[in-house]
Parts: structure tokens; C-alpha cells; sequence
């Protein structure tokens, strides 16, 4: 009798204790974590009431994360081209200064001049057309990986630029304009690595529906920047691209040194780079503005997308936040339960036989 006793006393309302201990305890930590975080629970089980609107706030939120670093990629990336092209049309615009002292009979001194400037543009023009952000070529459009100017950068190095110096060196048996034409139709070939990679050698028209896309918003997605060959249909007096345009018009004057100055064929040479190169100055510039209003749009949508984080953010926290004004209370009750247990399990340890007659 004594044993039954002592076993229902040891083993049955001490383990009932036991176990109410420890579930109040996780009570106790859960409240006190409530208390201290400000947020009722870390799992959407434990939010209650509040789960369905945290479920639906989250993916919107996650959403608009995605294409506010869609809208930063961009920006970066258009950066890094206005940059480029900025240099680009500077570099344009002084060689226009420099192919009007080529006018009239220019002096040798004069001449080489040009021809060493020449030179040095077409090697800076092939590493500006290769400019990264990143691991991304900037005037590469959806082929980013692949460098717009195969091979060597030195565009004065190039295949195109040894036939244009044939053609040129030959322009004493021909007129000014003829050279000017067959040049043109040299630079505005469309075969690859010449100098252009596989996929940006391909017409102006063309080219320029190759830009990058990014998506910024529900069924919004933004072309952005310019691709190295791009530009409108080609004409008598352009290729159409004004990157190839003065391509063409710095490897005609690198081939400057063989060609007699002062003649009626070098003046009518001359005078059609200067006016080629205006279109170029104009054609770049077009582009600038395009990438700018481009830049003008995504700051647009970048302040929209960080208000709209904003607001989710907002609304996510208040739908996790614990009342902790109800919390605390439960807090204190759930203290008071535990030192209550704890108090009759102190007693138990006392009881004897005697405590159950």
C-alpha cells in the first residue's frame, strides 16, 4: 500500500508538474522575447491573426526589393556609358578643330599632327567601346560578356584601318569624294571582327534594338544604354552609325601620310571628313540624350520603388509587432503560474505517508 503511495506520489503528480514547468518556461521565453523584440512571433505560425496580411506583404516586398537592385544595375550601368560617351564626343568635336587646319596646304609639321592625333583617338576609341561596369561591357547591348571591339583594342591596328590606308594612299588617281565613298563602305561592313564582335556587326537599325533590358515593375521593363554600332539607316554620306562614322573618319586621316596637300582631291577630302564629322558630333549627342532621359526615368522609378518599400516595410512590422501592452500582463501571470509550480514541487519533496492520511 505504502509503495503504490509512493510511486503515485513520486512518479504521477510530479510529472504532471514537471511537464506544466516546462511548458511555462517556453511561455516565459516566448513573452519576454516578445517583450524585448517588439515583434510577436519569427514564424508566420505564431503571428496569429496577422499571418494571412504578413503572408501577402512579403512577396510584394521581396518583389519590389528585386527591381529596385534591377533599377541600381541599370543606373550604374548607364553611368559608366554617359561616361564613355561623354569622352567619345569630346574626342569628336576636337578633331573637328584638328581636320580644319588640314584645310588649304597645310604644312608636314601640320599633317603629322593630325595623323599622330588620329592615331592616339583610334586607340582610345577602342578601349572607351570596351568600357565595363562590372563583368559588363557598357556598349555591348545583350551580348554584355562579349567585348564590343574584338581582339586588339588599338582600333588603328585594325584590318579595317590597313584597307582604308590602301584606299587612301591610292587617292591621287582618284577624287576626293570617290575615296570618301569607298571608305565609308568599308567601315560600314557587317563582317565580325571587323572590328566589331559577331553580334554588334550587323546594320545600325538592328544593332540598336540589341540594347539591355531591365525589368523595374509589374510589366515595366526599361532599354537601357547604346550599343557601339547603333544608329539610323545608312546614307550616301554615312554608314549611319556615328561611332563607325568616325571610326572611319580618324583611320582615313591616320592614312594622311603618303597623300599629297594642297591638291583639289585632299581638299575635297577634307571638307567631307569636316562635314562627317559634324553629323558625328550631332549623332553622339543624340545618343547622350537618349542614355540621359534614360537616367531621368530610372531615378524616377527609383524614388517610387523606395517609397513603396517603404510603405511594406512599414506595414510588414505592424502586422509582426506584439501588443506589448497585453504581453507584459501575460508575462507577469506566467511568472506568477511558474513560482506558484515551483512552490508545490518544493512541498512535494517533504510529503511522506503521513501527508496523505
Amino acid at each position: 500500500m505504502s509503495g503504490a503511495i509512493s510511486q503515485f506520489g513520486n512518479n504521477g503528480p510530479s510529472l504532471i508538474l514537471k511537464r506544466a514547468v516546462s511548458d511555462l518556461s517556453a511561455q516565459q521565453n516566448a513573452q519576454q522575447l516578445e517583450v524585448t523584440t517588439g515583434v510577436s512571433s519569427d514564424s508566420y505560425a505564431g503571428l496569429g491573426p496577422s499571418r494571412t496580411r504578413a503572408l501577402s506583404l512579403q512577396p510584394a516586398l521581396t518583389q519590389t526589393q528585386a527591381w529596385s537592385g534591377n533599377v541600381t544595375l541599370a543606373q550604374n550601368r548607364l553611368e559608366g556609358t554617359q561616361n564613355a560617351l561623354s569622352q567619345i564626343s569630346t574626342m569628336a568635336t576636337d578633331f573637328t578643330k584638328t581636320l580644319l587646319t588640314l584645310s588649304g596646304n597645310a604644312s608636314s609639321d601640320v599633317t603629322q599632327a593630325a595623323i599622330n592625333e588620329a592615331r592616339q583617338n583610334l586607340q582610345n576609341l577602342g578601349a572607351l567601346l570596351n568600357t565595363k561596369n562590372g563583368d559588363d561591357y557598357v556598349f555591348a547591348g545583350q551580348a554584355s560578356t562579349i567585348a564590343p571591339v574584338s581582339g586588339n583594342t588599338d582600333l588603328s591596328q585594325s584590318h579595317l584601318a590597313a584597307s582604308i590606308a590602301e584606299t587612301v594612299a591610292q587617292s591621287g588617281n582618284s577624287n576626293g569624294a570617290g575615296v570618301l565613298s569607298q571608305t565609308l563602305q568599308m567601315a560600314g561592313q557587317t563582317t565580325p571582327e571587323n572590328p566589331f564582335s559577331a553580334s554588334l556587326s550587323t546594320s545600325p537599325n538592328e544593332a540598336a534594338k540589341q540594347s539591355a533590358s531591365y525589368v523595374i515593375g509589374q510589366n515595366q521593363a526599361v532599354q537601357v544604354g547604346v550599343t557601339a554600332t547603333q544608329g539610323q539607316a545608312s546614307s550616301e554620306t554615312s554608314t549611319g552609325s556615328p561611332i563607325r562614322d568616325l571610326m572611319r573618319n580618324l583611320m582615313v586621316v591616320a592614312s594622311l601620310g603618303k597623300v599629297t596637300t594642297g591638291t583639289q582631291n585632299y581638299d575635297q577630302l577634307v571638307q567631307g571628313l569636316i562635314s562627317s564629322n559634324n553629323e558625328v558630333t550631332s549623332g553622339l549627342t543624340t545618343m547622350s540624350s537618349t542614355v540621359g532621359v534614360t537616367q531621368n526615368t530610372l531615378k524616377f522609378q527609383s524614388s517610387m520603388l523606395g517609397q513603396m518599400k517603404s510603405s511594406l516595410t512599414a506595414q510588414l512590422s505592424e502586422s509582426k509587432s506584439a501588443d506589448l501592452a497585453t504581453v507584459s500582463t501575460q508575462l507577469t501571470q506566467t511568472k506568477n503560474q511558474l513560482q506558484a509550480s515551483y512552490s508545490i514541487i518544493a512541498d512535494m519533496k517533504g510529503m511522506n505517508l503521513a501527508s496523505y492520511l
